[in-house]
């Protein structure tokens, strides 16, 4: 096995332009190929897995470019007929379950990035933020504004503050009901 190692995929972008072309590079010996799951096994002694693994590659995906993919003749339609065909056989219940595996690197870091203003993950400052003009009593909108986040950010937040609305009482008479004429 070769010493040359790439580092992992950091984005979707570097995964999609890894697979886009007509042949996708080995990233261990440089040479392309339509398809890397038999070159690996029979010149590196390594499955398709531990490739995924090593180089931080997303395990749903094929290593196939996207020429041979095209070649392959599955079509939407082909996929669906499929996807009916395994359901009708009950092909899911009957087969082993696959091992968890770790999703690749870029996977995991990826969505933190795209949350932005929407993540749910903000730290008490922001909190105490939110805390101190929630008690000016401005709205969660004006709120929003202010920190510059979604209203449904604040919301979330200002929801466990509020107290809650108290419930219509009912006039309960006791006796007979009088009747009107």
């Amino acid at each position: 096995m070769s010493s040359k190692r790439s580092p992992p995929f950091r984005t979707r972008q570097q995964v999609e332009r890894y697979f886009s072309s007509e042949t996708i590079e080995c990233l261990l010996c440089s040479r392309r190929f339509r398809r890397l799951g038999h070159h690996l096994a029979s010149q590196h002694d390594m499955n398709a897995d531990d490739y995924r693994r090593r180089f931080g590659l997303p395990w749903s995906r094929g290593l196939t470019s996207a020429a041979s993919r095209k070649a392959s003749g599955w079509n939407p339609e082909r996929k669906e007929k499929a996807r009916k065909v395994a359901q009708q056989s009950r092909f899911f219940e009957r087969a082993h379950p696959t091992p968890h595996r770790e999703p690749a690197p870029f996977l995991k870091t990826q969505p933190i990035q795209n949350l932005g203003s929407h993540a749910a993950g903000f730290d008490e400052a922001f909190e105490e933020k939110v805390l101190t003009l929630f008690h000016e009593e401005l709205t969660d909108a004006a709120i929003a504004r202010v920190l510059n986040v979604e209203r449904s950010t604040v919301a979330k937040r200002t929801m466990r503050w509020r107290s809650p609305k108290s419930k219509r009482k009912r006039k309960v008479t006791t006796g007979v009901a009088e009747r009107r004429d």
